[in-house]
């Protein structure tokens, strides 16, 4: 029978930086089958006191593995076990590895006891267990109550996943130190297979609204009138929204200045229109080129293009008919990793957040009705693309565009109470 598993603490084994593939200062704990070495077994995680002498010998308190732990690889290492929430790390034993398996819903020292085939006598199991919750490897909790699915071991109002955690905590730590290193990738997209480019025109004499009129104006519609989007207006919407005004010092960075802000001014985000009633163009998947205000035709309007538009815009907006004209927005993730890796997911969430809003509100100044929508397809499906491309573009985001069936006017809301 295997020995148990109890955690060293961190202050007796502290490991240098090149111990942590990312860089964090952060201790890697290690496991270890000494059994002389450990945390104090005389409180858990939280601080709860062991059972005091003479308490019953039956152990009723549940335990559970830890929901934010996550398994990965250690650069020049071992699998690890990492805590999302606090990044602290543990050397990922296969012996651990098993107990923690057994742990996925919350079992007493006794019935721990019965499944874990490398378990010691029953109290070396309870002593373990007390060692491990106060590393924070398993959780002290009570049993699932009857209206809760078996299996479910996520905190009530969490709300987290363990990746969550893990793609927040990460982002946090900054960019990897190799970053930015090597040529940075082109911050135009081009489209040789276009087969129709259509100038679209600035909008520059199409009147706009006081900033605070837009603002309170701001609304999403999920109504459309049955006529098509002016081509004015579009070309409009996307030069007030997304042109590219501009390359930014030094120019062999690729940077460049735009209407939306962007991490690092590398704008990652590419614009495609689904034009399915277009007043001048022709109906089908058109990418807009920002540095020459135009719009490059990739492929006509069909029954896939159609679903398509249905899976990421129609359905997610509970809108009951599809609108006249949408945009699907995807990143070229390549040049915000070039100069931010190891943070770059969750900078391409925040520019997509920035350049929704600016469409929104720009749209809104326009009198054009419109409603964003978050459904991302992984991966990206999108019909109008090469499917060699689709490999290196993540879907982030969409828009749907019509007329409104009456002006616009500000939202009816409830007001707040005094």
């Amino acid at each position: 029978m295997a020995a148990a598993v109890p955690v060293t603490p961190a202050d007796r084994h502290p490991s240098t930086t090149d111990d942590l593939p990312e860089g964090a200062n952060h201790p890697m704990d290690d496991t270890d089958t000494d059994t002389g070495t450990g945390t104090d077994t005389g409180t858990t995680a939280r601080g709860a006191p062991s059972p005091p002498n003479g308490a019953p010998d039956r152990d009723t308190c549940h335990y559970r593995r830890n929901p934010d732990l996550l398994l990965e690889w250690a650069d020049g290492g071992g699998p690890v076990l990492v805590d999302c929430g606090s990044r602290r790390k543990f050397a990922a034993k296969p012996v651990l590895v098993d107990l923690l398996n057994q742990l996925d819903r919350p079992h007493t020292t006794d019935q721990l006891q019965d499944r874990w085939r490398e378990s010691a006598p029953g109290r070396d199991v309870r002593k373990l267990l007390a060692r491990l919750a106060a590393a924070g490897i398993v959780q002290r909790c009570g049993p699932h109550p009857p209206d809760t699915a078996e299996g479910d071991t996520r905190d009530p109002g969490a709300g987290w996943t363990p990746y969550e955690r893990a793609v927040h905590a990460r982002s946090a730590l900054g960019p990897d130190a190799g970053a930015g290193r090597g040529t940075p990738p082109p911050a135009r997209l081009r489209h040789p297979e276009a087969d129709a480019v259509t100038a679209l025109p600035d909008g520059a004499d199409t009147p706009s609204r006081p900033l605070a009129d837009v603002l309170a104006a701001r609304r999403s519609v999920r109504g459309y009138a049955p006529g098509p989007v002016p081509l004015p207006l579009l070309g409009a919407l996307l030069a007030r929204a997304a042109r590219v005004r501009g390359h930014l010092a030094p120019r062999a960075y690729q940077q460049t200045q735009r209407p939306a802000p962007s991490g690092g001014a590398r704008h990652s985000l590419e614009i495609y229109l689904l034009a399915r009633s277009v007043e001048g163009l022709t109906a089908g998947a058109h990418h807009y080129d920002p540095f020459g205000h135009t719009l490059h035709r990739l492929a006509p309007w069909t029954d896939e293009l159609a679903a398509f538009q249905r899976r990421t815009v129609t359905d997610p907006a509970l809108l009951d008919s599809a609108p006249p004209a949408s945009l699907c927005l995807v990143s070229v993730a390549a040049r915000t990793t070039w100069k931010y890796e190891g943070m770059a997911l969750s900078l391409i969430y925040r520019d997509t957040g920035c350049l929704m809003q600016t469409l929104s509100l720009t749209a809104a100044d326009l009198g054009l009705a419109s409603c964003l929508t978050g459904s991302m397809e992984a991966p990206l499906t999108a019909p109008f693309l090469h499917p060699s491309l689709r490999a290196h573009l993540s879907h982030v985001g969409n828009m749907a565009l019509g007329l409104p069936t009456s002006p616009l006017a500000a939202p009816e809301v409830t007001p707040l109470a005094p």
